[in-house]
């Protein structure tokens, strides 16, 4: 049976997000509690450097894949965007996704579902709204069970690549919902690669089990 990779895709510590009151060595001990592979640090319109994620490796001493991304305040709504390290939330929606595709990066909508009559959306309208991007979060830990149902809906039928994040503010929320990969991922450049060639789905991580499913 071929190994996976899960990674929480969605995290906030209160390093780089006035909103988040997660330390990032709690957050590093909590994904190793839970067995993940890894996790990426999705600071609000900030990259972590690679001086700092090597700092947090050294004092936690762990081997957790460590990705740096960011979640741009686009004007058309949180997109998380990996392999781009430039400050982008001052830029149009349109922009930033140009800068985005120049430097070989993805870009997928955060939470889509957590706003408005979601579940009204036919899904050629819905496809439609995300054609530009690279996929979309289909799994969010600050979504409600409906919407994340809704979300799985989607993921299942557009045949797009799908993405779950745990949007942590806290310890408690790490791994609450997770991305499957199905190729090996050590740094941003493989996980753009994979999300480009959509080998990953949303999954719920319990008991540092993975279980696929569509949230009831």
């Amino acid at each position: 049976m071929k190994s996976t990779m899960l990674i929480d895709l969605h995290i906030h510590t209160y390093r780089y997000s006035g909103c988040s009151i997660l330390d990032p060595v709690d957050l590093v001990r909590r994904a190793e509690e839970l067995n993940l592979a890894g996790f990426a640090l999705t600071e609000h319109d900030y990259v972590w450097t690679e001086e700092e994620v090597r700092e947090l490796r050294e004092e936690t001493g762990t081997a957790l894949v460590i990705l740096r991304g960011q979640e741009v305040s686009s004007p058309a709504g949180h997109v998380l965007v990996f392999g781009c390290y430039d400050r982008l939330d001052r830029l149009p929606a349109r922009d930033m996704l140009s800068r985005v595709r120049e430097q070989g990066g993805v870009a997928i909508p955060s939470h889509p579902f957590r706003y408005g009559d979601y579940a009204l959306d036919s899904l050629d309208l819905l496809a439609a709204q995300l054609a530009e991007y690279d996929g979309f979060e289909a799994l969010n830990g600050n979504q409600t069970d409906d919407q994340n149902s809704y979300g799985m809906h989607a993921w299942e039928r557009l045949g797009i690549a799908g993405t779950g994040g745990s949007d942590s503010h806290e310890v408690d929320m790490v791994g609450r919902f997770i991305t499957e990969f199905t190729g090996g991922i050590q740094n941003e450049a493989d996980l753009v690669a994979e999300i480009k060639k959509g080998r990953c789905r949303p999954a719920v991580l319990r008991h540092a089990r993975i279980i696929h499913e569509i949230i009831k």
